[in-house]
């Protein structure tokens, strides 16, 4: 299964028909792909205007950039000299800000409620991805899901819903959290539709034998059982991430075949994983926030461990996307909304400030298996869209200047002005 983002011509195409694009805004495929057509647009609701634009592919930002939004979906993006603004458009003047794509956390908890989901996206954040409940009543949550979903003052929010593991294996072993269980491909197949039928939008396993917790011996996913459940996620369309943290657990990840890895290893990483992963195209969510927390509560040098394996990664040119663990461990105080310790330590680690955006935007869409609407600023996706005062590819902290959000073309915040 192909879960990357393509951005060439043909794909934009097939993306936007999809969503019947080109009838909302009432122009030919030709008129969203070329800049010279951009002039022929004579209507948009809102035009973002005199900033910088960062569009999230990890192309070189326009200095004087233009974002047009008809409806939900962005119309154009360019330079002001190519990107006629219609009369009728509302003007936003970012005066010199930034624009660029909201930003989306791909690793949460428990954010089954309007109020976080509203602080996430005040935030700047306006898609998070929680990775795994602890209750058994699953349907019910894909529901309020998609209720929430309907709610333009929160975050959007997608879902794995609950991890499938081996009977006793993680998070049972250590909390006591539900997970469905299989002991056989058949059970692991049969359980993987089963969440693709209620709604899951990524399946989630665990590769934990139990190193993080200073344990050992938890059980884990039988081979068989575990590369049968990659290939039937990847028959729904589904990529599959996989909780990991050591790097004999990472070993066995791999040969599943899994799409992406959930949390930095924190013992010694082997060169060889590394090439294995970037091989394989595998993306890491390093969550090194939750490392930092778990180090200071437990006298323990997992941050120092965590950062230093996600800077070989990325030096290496690994794939990452930003994600935290939000509420994943006790005792551990997660920023709810902009991540900035998430940001600073993936900065520590050597990340540029091009490199910690595009993982928290286009990546983070990659992972959330919605890189066809979100996750960088291009005609035909949905307008979240995150303004800021100041350049962060100057200043990583400009992240904290908020000065506009827009989810999926409606203007939710207005400050820091």
């Amino acid at each position: 299964m192909n879960t990357k983002n393509e951005h060439d011509e043909n794909n934009l195409q097939k993306v936007i028909s999809r969503r019947d694009f080109v009838k909302i805004a009432g122009i030919g495929v030709a008129g969203l792909l070329t800049g010279c057509s951009h002039s022929k647009m004579d209507s948009a609701d809102i035009a973002l205007v005199n900033g910088r634009v960062i569009d999230g592919t990890g192309a070189d930002f326009i200095p004087n950039g233009t974002v047009l939004i008809l409806g939900r979906h962005i119309l154009a993006v360019g330079p002001r000299s190519q990107v006629k603004v219609p009369e009728d458009a509302k003007i936003i003047d970012v005066q010199g800000g930034t624009i660029l794509p909201g930003l989306i956390n791909s690793h949460v908890h428990f954010c089954f409620n309007r109020e976080t989901l509203k602080a996430w996206l005040q935030g700047g954040v306006t898609t998070v991805r929680d990775l795994g409940v602890s209750s058994s009543y699953v349907a019910d949550l894909f529901k309020k899901r998609d209720t929430l979903n309907s709610n333009l003052e929160c975050s959007h929010l997608s879902s794995a819903g609950a991890f499938i593991n081996a009977e006793g294996g993680y998070p049972i072993a250590y909390f006591g959290a539900y997970a469905v269980t299989v002991n056989s491909p058949d059970e692991a197949r049969k359980a993987v539709n089963r969440l693709v039928d209620m709604g899951a939008d990524v399946i989630k396993t665990a590769f934990e034998s139990g190193h993080a917790f200073r344990q050992s011996g938890w059980p884990l996913l039988k081979p068989d059982d575990a590369k049968e459940l990659v290939a039937a996620a990847h028959e729904r369309s589904k990529p599959v991430t996989a909780h990991v943290t050591s790097a004999r657990d990472l070993s066995r990840a791999l040969d599943a075949g899994v799409d992406e890895i959930a949390h930095m290893v924190v013992d010694i990483l082997p060169e060889e994983l590394i090439s294995r992963m970037i091989k394989a195209g595998t993306r890491w969510v390093p969550t090194l926030e939750v490392w930092q927390g778990v180090s200071r509560n437990y006298s323990v040098n997992y941050s120092a461990m965590s950062i230093r394996n996600l800077g070989r990664f990325v030096d290496a040119g690994g794939q990452v996307a930003m994600g935290t663990d939000y509420a994943g461990s006790p005792n551990v105080t997660f920023d709810l909304g902009m991540p900035t310790q998430e940001i600073k330590l993936m900065q520590n680690a050597g990340m540029t400030p091009m490199e910690i955006i595009v993982s928290s935007t286009r990546n983070g869409a990659i992972s959330c298996n919605m890189a066809d609407e979100r996750g960088t600023l291009e005609a035909g996706k949905l307008a979240d869209i995150l303004v800021v005062n100041g350049n962060p590819l100057d200043n990583i902290k400009a992240f904290k200047k908020i000065r506009h959000v827009l989810r999926e073309g409606r203007p939710v915040i207005k400050k820091g002005i």
